[in-house]
């Protein structure tokens, strides 16, 4: 067998695998992509954002300070813990204040090229100077407010432009998963 011939049979079997791994890479790069956000980072965001929501939930009759950010797996809501005042004509008071817990389900804006917060929930709503059994009240009464009241998406991670773009394809958000300790944010190519 000639030289040459045992270099090409030698180099087959390489140049078939160096196309295969280059198919191989390159329909990977179009695969799903899943962006792992920690509950630290959320409550970074909104905090950097706090004074904004703020100012529109008092817009709204909510005074509020002290946002802690809660991920809600089971429920597969993020929450946030807070101390507010809100304004009440119900119960004989002018104002109910106390811990409250708020969440919402988090969905993808595509105008806001972020995920937001909607159909908000009181999950709590523990007020201060009343006895215990008051607190499931003030939970309603809350909760009818904010069913009335909070008609804003707020959003809690922003996604970059390079994120939503790769390898010349742009992506779409296919699902966002809470977790104990993280929101999962799964993108894929828009061609799929």
């Amino acid at each position: 067998m000639s030289q040459r011939l045992r270099r090409t049979l030698l180099a087959t079997p390489v140049l078939v695998m160096g196309a295969l791994l280059g198919v191989t890479a390159c329909s990977s790069l179009l695969m799903p992509k899943t962006l792992h956000v920690d509950q630290s980072a959320i409550q970074a965001a909104t905090n950097r954002k706090w004074e904004s929501i703020a100012k529109t939930l008092k817009e709204n009759g909510i005074i509020a300070s002290n946002p802690v950010i809660v991920l809600m797996p089971n429920q597969q809501r993020v929450g946030a813990k807070f101390s507010a005042k809100i304004a009440s004509e119900m119960l004989g008071m002018t104002f109910l204040s106390g811990d409250i817990q708020m969440s919402g389900v988090p969905v993808y804006s595509p105008e806001q090229q972020a995920v937001v917060l909607k159909e908000f929930a009181v999950d709590s709503f523990d007020v201060n100077n009343m006895p215990a059994f008051v607190d499931g009240a003030a939970r309603r009464v809350a909760q009818t407010w904010v069913g009335k009241k909070i008609g804003f998406d707020i959003p809690i991670y922003k996604l970059t432009n390079e994120q939503l773009t790769a390898w010349g394809e742009k992506w779409t958000l296919q699902k966002i998963q809470i977790e104990p300790t993280s929101m999962s944010v799964t993108l894929q190519p828009q061609s799929k």
